[in-house]
């Protein structure tokens, strides 16, 4: 019993070092998965933000062709201007029966004559 207090204080102190080895140990292993999570975290905001960047320049891109379309359909003749060209063609046809009637009257008093095609 005269040993007692010395043995208690060995096994306190020997009770502290282990759980102070323990604390460093788990300190350790903890940095080390934070830092993994971290550099995985890293590497995949880097991956999203490389995509995001890609797709920006894609809808950038589909933006100007959409303009360009756009564009190209404001040239386009409206119904109105179609309906105009129809009716000049539906004219000119008109004139090109009448001047084929005057061609074919010609012909035939060319024919009545005696003077051939030729």
């Amino acid at each position: 019993m005269k040993y007692w207090p010395i043995a208690a204080l060995a096994i306190q102190a020997l009770t502290a070092w282990i759980c102070w080895s323990l604390r460093q140990l788990a300190t350790t292993e903890v940095k080390k998965l934070v830092d993994a999570a971290v550099a995985s975290l890293t590497t995949a905001d880097q991956e999203a933000e490389a995509a995001v960047d890609d797709h920006e320049t894609r809808i950038t891109v589909l933006e100007k062709d959409v303009e360009a379309i756009r564009h190209d359909i404001a040239k386009l003749p409206t119904k109105a201007d179609l309906a105009q060209v129809s009716g000049k063609v539906d004219t000119v046809a008109s004139k090109v029966d009448g001047a084929r009637a005057g061609i074919e009257r010609i012909e035939s008093y060319f024919l009545a004559k005696g003077v051939e095609r030729g």
